[in-house]
């Protein structure tokens, strides 16, 4: 029987990683990519007055975007990545990317000016980092076709307007990104006013509608005040292992938190400290376990519907693949086997959406 001696700091690290999912509230950073003459490389800006003074009033402006969020809550940080002002080919934008790999980004945006060919790099990069359990999403410009991408959230807006004139998609997607990046845990970016906007794309009910389906992030405006119409990302494909719900970027930044701070955690507290047996693999799912129900508490997860435990199927295969014969084992005995360097951990939850369909009944007594 598994001793109460645990790992300490492995519990105190995942209660402290819980916390950080669960109070995510104004925490987000979002990178911004800007072209200047001035104050080129990689700049952490906390607030807007650590603002580099060298660049040009319209990147200023466009920073200053990204700060602003909504009042459901706004960045932490901006990731300021100045490049140079050459747009021929990819080669500064490719560079602020590597600059920036080992950052913590939640969303990011591309230049005001954004070229085709570097949007596709944009694209490439976003989808490597999220291969490699990082969270950033992109924010970009809607095309003629679609990314059907999780990661990637695109804005479909020709009409934009603000009290100076047209605004363009690609101007405008570092605003969309500090949105997203301040928005809290509990709540979604659906109907986020954007006052500064007198205008948005004309579109009717069903063309909004359909617009939505396809994945695209569009807006609308109500008479008084201009709101993102429904939160979502490019997703638009489902396949038989994912979910609907995947194609909504509060769902999504919840498995992309989830996931990250799961992974960081065991990396930084677990991995090659212990011995690979079945009593310290026991804690591991204990920790688990009660991180999860930690975020269930908070709000994060669905009461009740968490669980973490020992992969018996998964450790199964690893016998039968390594040549040891399994047939006379019992279900424990597979459970307790050695497996090497290898750990296999199996857990879920179901992620809490917020309020956005509503369906209320007036009785005329």
């Amino acid at each position: 029987m598994p001793t109460s001696n645990g790992l300490p700091t492995l519990k105190i690290a995942f209660e402290k990683a819980a916390q950080t999912v669960a109070n995510r509230s104004k925490k987000g950073t979002v990178a911004v990519f800007v072209r200047d003459e001035n104050a080129q490389g990689v700049h952490l800006l906390s607030r807007e007055a650590l603002i580099p003074e060298r660049l040009s009033v319209e990147n200023k402006n466009q920073i200053k975007l990204a700060f602003q969020g909504s009042d459901r809550g706004v960045p932490s940080q901006v990731v300021l990545v100045v490049i140079d002002t050459d747009s021929s080919d990819t080669t500064a934008l490719e560079a602020g990317l590597k600059a920036i790999e080992m950052c913590s980004i939640d969303y990011m945006a591309g230049p005001m000016d954004v070229t085709d060919e570097e949007m596709a790099k944009l694209v490439e990069w976003v989808k490597d980092q999220r291969a490699a359990y990082r969270p950033v999403k992109l924010v970009k410009p809607w095309k003629s076709a679609g990314s059907d991408d999780m990661g990637v959230i695109e804005l479909d807006e020709t009409g934009l307007k603000n009290a100076a004139g047209a605004v363009t998609a690609s101007a405008y997607c570092a605003r969309i990104a500090g949105i997203l990046a301040g928005i809290p845990m509990g709540m979604s970016a659906t109907y986020t006013s954007l006052p500064e906007l007198t205008a948005v794309t004309e579109r009717t009910a069903l063309e909004q509608e359909e617009a939505i389906k396809n994945g695209k992030l569009i807006l609308i405006h109500d008479g008084l005040q201009a709101k993102i119409a429904r939160a979502v990302n490019s997703l638009t494909t489902i396949l038989a292992t994912g979910k609907e719900d995947w194609s909504r970027i509060k769902i999504v930044e919840g498995m992309d938190l989830i996931s990250y701070y799961l992974r960081t955690t065991i990396e930084d507290q677990y991995l090659g400290r212990y011995p690979n047996t079945y009593d310290n693999k026991q804690i591991l799912v204990t920790a688990v376990a009660d991180y999860l129900r930690y975020l269930e508490q908070a709000g994060v997860l669905s009461p009740g519907e968490s669980y973490a435990e020992v992969d018996y199927d998964r450790q199964l295969k690893w016998l039968n693949d390594t040549g040891i014969d399994t047939s006379a084992m019992t279900e424990q005995q597979v459970l307790e086997y050695q497996t090497g360097s290898w750990v296999f951990i199996r857990c879920g939850g179901r992620l809490v959406d917020a309020m956005e369909d509503f369906e209320v009944l007036f009785n005329n007594l």
